[in-house]
């Protein structure tokens, strides 16, 4: 590939190119997602000189293909464009990275606003040169606080030491635009009663004006640019090598371009990734595992696995100009490879893959939960993908109970020895075939537990020199405060996703994602410890004495509704438990839940007097749980 170049334009530049529609946005793009912070920050960026990032061009043949458009944000007639120009130029360039910081530009500088107040961005930004702070100089009024301080002249704003950055006429330069606000500054038309403000107050605001002038005039976007004969699949390419070298680019955004090439004149219209990631999210078992704004690429992972899974597939895509071999794990170049018909299929079975995912989550905890509670979420892509490959290859040799039983002890294993701490990525495709393999012998043996004792050696065999932590030590992690990343949330995972009822008031659902979100708070209360170290109880909430953090760690965590934790952190459980007459045959299922049994229950319930015995009696409980995910049971 050749013919690519880096140059730079000025703001002033920039904007005639937008108006005039030489820089346009292909219709797939993601919507405009910046703030008005954001905005801010590139303005300041801009009046103060500074570097603002680079946007990447991709030049278009006299007949382009892509459905392209002027920059915009939305509005209440749907699409709110920049204004200029009525039909685009016989050369335009296609705005393939950088459309934010070119629509934030055309908003601050472009007079592209919202005209309903109710939508973002229904405003306008100043320079506000009365503002002795640097960092308020940039200000953003709601139309609504335009009119109520009747700022719709420019010399009323001047008045008041705030300088439209957009231009009153659509006609006007944005140069000319400035150089008349340097002459209007010291005009004193445009104060009240025609007095000017003191020399050195007008001299202060000359020099911040003149500044940001110095800014706007100087300030450069670095601009890359790829020449017309190159295809959409090479600019993925070249995006892969952006990567590479420090510049941040979104796979899922390469995958989105990628498929809507491919799928733009299909009879079933065009495959948006991104507007399909956040549809998605919404179904029963995805919520909480898809979505744009968070951690987008793992649904991408996840459908990359099921491939991976299947027995009977199409051909990968080209990736780097040349065959792709196979599609062996979950990475970057991986799920760049997943071909479309594979795309197709999983979007035509959307409600199938998020029944997976849910089953997942329930195989594992008991109930649904989010990515974020997960230790090493990505791992659950073995499991759908393994659902996927039963469905799809109809494989007769074993059934879906068998794959429950051998994940269940897999994940645990996993997450219980830190074996996927790193190199995951790679690893969870020799994981889908070691399963499957598993999987396959389940017809050989004569009995369900027959066949599940081999499958135990077998996850042992898979583990390799990752040993799993035992009861003992387990105990020790679960009292002694928090402990990091994947293990804390391994510890933690089984009471946010199991526990479904608020130990309170089991009336209150506290299961995810159809109650009020679970939340873990302290047992024994946080201020209430800190002020009863003294004494008797300084052996056990004294972490020098006691030897280890009780209050801190997961023994001392349970699930609780925001209401009942208001009542709950006031006092000590066995005090709250007596003014509530709580016996424990009425929240037997909660406590359960809760890992607290009856002999845990008349430990909390004596109050400070057990406190020990009820954290050691807790954490035992947990270990047990724990470890018994971890055995093959049929």
């Amino acid at each position: 590939m050749s013919g690519l170049y880096v140059t730079d334009i000025t703001v002033p530049v920039l904007m005639d190119r937008l108006r005039r529609r030489e820089w346009v946005v292909p219709q797939f793009q993601r919507e405009f997602v910046w703030s008005v912070a954001d905005v801010i920050k590139l303005v300041d960026s801009i009046i103060e000189s500074r570097p603002i990032g680079m946007a990447t061009l991709w030049e278009q043949t006299s007949s382009p293909e892509l459905e392209l458009e002027p920059v915009w944000i939305p509005d209440a007639i749907g699409r709110r464009y920049i204004s200029g120009s009525a039909a685009l130029p016989s050369k335009v360039f296609a705005i393939l990275d950088g459309r934010q910081r070119c629509t934030a530009v055309a908003m601050a500088f472009g007079r592209l606003r919202a005209e309903d107040k109710k939508f973002r961005f229904a405003g306008r930004f100043y320079l506000d040169v009365a503002a002795l702070d640097p960092n308020e100089r940039v200000v953003y009024l709601k139309e609504s606080d335009v009119r109520r301080q009747k700022l719709e002249s420019d010399a009323a704003c001047i008045g008041k030491g705030l300088f439209p950055l957009s231009t009153s006429s659509e006609n006007e330069e944005l140069l000319a635009q400035w150089m008349r606000y340097l002459q209007a500054l010291k005009n004193p038309d445009n104060y009240a009663g025609g007095k000017l403000p003191q020399i050195d107050e007008l001299d202060r605001r000359d020099r911040i004006l003149k500044r940001a002038f110095e800014g706007l005039v100087d300030t450069k976007l670095a601009v890359y640019v790829v020449p017309e004969n190159y295809r959409l699949s090479e600019i993925c390419e070249i995006f892969e090598t952006l990567n590479t070298t420090g510049t941040t680019v979104s796979t899922v955004d390469l995958i989105h371009s990628w498929l809507y090439a491919d799928t733009r004149k299909d009879g079933e219209g065009p495959l948006l990734l991104r507007e399909w990631i956040r549809d998605f999210g919404q179904k029963d078992g995805a919520i909480g595992w898809s979505s744009v704004d968070d951690r987008p690429e793992l649904v991408a992972q996840f459908v990359t696995a099921c491939y991976v899974g299947l027995d009977v597939k199409p051909a990968p895509r080209k990736v780097s100009g040349a065959e792709t071999g196979s599609i062996t794990s979950v990475k970057a170049g991986d799920l760049l490879a997943t071909p479309t018909l594979h795309w197709r299929n999983i979007t035509q079975n959307e409600d199938l893959l998020a029944k997976f995912i849910g089953d997942f989550e329930k195989v594992v905890a008991g109930g649904y939960f989010p990515y974020a509670y997960s230790p090493y979420p990505v791992s659950g892509a073995i499991y759908v993908a393994l659902r996927w490959h039963l469905h799809f290859d109809q494989s007769d040799s074993w059934g879906r109970e068998d794959l429950d039983a051998l994940y269940r002890a897999f994940f645990w294993r996993n997450a219980l020895s830190s074996r996927y701490d790193q190199g995951f990525l790679t690893q969870l495709g020799t994981d889908i075939k070691s399963l499957k393999e598993i999987l396959g012998k389940r017809a050989s043996h004569h009995s369900a537990s027959q066949w599940a004792t081999y499958a135990q050696s077998q996850l042992e065999k898979l583990m390799g020199d990752k040993v799993l932590a035992t009861e003992e030590q387990l105990i020790e992690l679960l009292s002694d405060g928090r402990q990091t990343g994947a293990l804390q949330k391994a510890l933690t995972l089984p009471m946010l996703a199991g526990t479904h009822q608020d130990l309170l008031d089991p009336q209150i659902n506290i299961s995810f994602p159809s109650g009020e979100a679970p939340e873990l708070h302290y047992i024994f209360p946080k201020a209430w410890c800190a002020s009863s170290v003294a004494g008797d109880l300084a052996k056990v909430l004294n972490k020098d004495l006691a030897g280890r953090n009780w209050v801190d760690s997961v023994a001392n965590l349970m699930p609780l509704s925001r209401k009942s934790n208001n009542l709950w952190k006031s006092k000590v459980p066995g005090q709250i438990l007596h003014e509530r007459q709580i016996k424990f045959d009425a929240i037997k299922q909660a406590a359960k839940q809760s890992y607290i049994d009856e002999e845990a229950f008349g430990y909390l319930i004596e109050g400070s007097r057990h406190i020990e015995e009820f954290w050691k009696r807790r954490a035992q409980l947990i270990a047990r749980d724990l470890l018994d995910r971890t055995t093959v049971t049929l």
